[in-house]
């Protein structure tokens, strides 16, 4: 997706919509209260002292889950991290380009996220690679990456469509193994706005990339097994904390209360989890 297009369609009336329309919604609220499971488990591993810097942080509203928290955010639309500012008063907030090393400084965040497919907007496997290498960058030596990732064969058709990473292992005529490392797809939405040219690897290949710099690389499944992400960590380690979490979900107590309920649970689960005051 061209830069220009994102910036023209993350605009003011957009940004004002989106928490509503793709977080809150009931469409996304189960996989929204997963993802703040996750980066609870994470911050709470890091204690009071934990550094989460949010790479294409948006409206900033996962940021804003997390006020007791050091945090940052990084975004390419102005209009998006208006909102951000409003949701989040008084902490960095930095606009560019994730592409950009040089806008985040070398080894200062113990936790990196970035969410909803932020990778997409990439116009290339190439610009993909260096932002895993960006993230790598910008972690403490014992940091930890969480980013949920497409699944193209799940969460871009409707039916049973299966879109093998392992094409073919002899090629016809000239031999060799042909791997579909990615998809590009578009979305056109009823009101006219355009996601043009969105760029999803393969979750193996996103796998592969993440492992040329991560020691430990895993793929935890949430949401009723329609969402992935992946976990990765500079040091070896294990997550099975947090994917045995997951694995009993359905059955938490938190599993059919509203948004507002849900951040009301999640804000008193923090300050239990980090021993904080009210």
């Amino acid at each position: 997706m061209k830069i220009e297009q994102v910036l023209e369609t993350y605009d003011e009336a957009y940004a004002e919509a989106y928490n509503n329309t793709f977080l809150t919604d009931i469409h996304s609220q189960t996989k929204t209260k997963h993802e703040l499971k996750i980066l609870t488990h994470l911050l709470s591993e890091k204690g009071t002292e934990a550094r989460w810097l949010d790479v294409a942080c948006g409206t900033g509203y996962y940021l804003s889950c997390f006020p007791e928290i050091q945090r940052a955010g990084l975004d390419i639309s102005p209009a998006m991290l208006n909102i951000a500012r409003r949701k989040n008063p008084e902490i960095p907030l930095i606009q560019g380009n994730f592409r950009d090393k040089s806008l985040v400084k070398k080894g200062e965040w113990d936790i990196i996220s970035s969410m909803w497919w932020a990778y997409s907007f990439a116009e290339s496997i190439s610009e993909i690679e260096i932002l895993i290498a960006n993230i790598f960058d910008w972690l403490t030596d014992d940091g930890v990456c969480f980013m949920p990732i497409c699944n193209p064969a799940k969460n871009l058709y409707s039916g049973q469509t299966n879109i093998p990473y392992v094409a073919c292992e002899n090629a016809p005529a000239y031999g060799g193994k042909i791997l579909v490392t990615a998809v590009i797809w578009s979305w056109i939405e009823s009101n006219g706005k355009r996601h043009d040219n969105m760029l999803v690897p393969q979750m193996e290949y996103m796998v592969e990339m993440f492992k040329k710099h991560f020691s430990t690389v895993e793929i935890v499944e949430y949401a009723n097994g329609f969402y992935w992400g992946i976990l990765a960590a500079k040091k070896e380690r294990q997550f099975t904390n947090i994917c045995s979490e997951l694995t009993s979900e359905s059955t938490t107590p938190t599993a059919n209360l509203s948004p507002t309920q849900y951040s009301n649970f999640l804000n008193k689960f923090i300050r239990k989890l980090f021993h904080l005051r009210s």
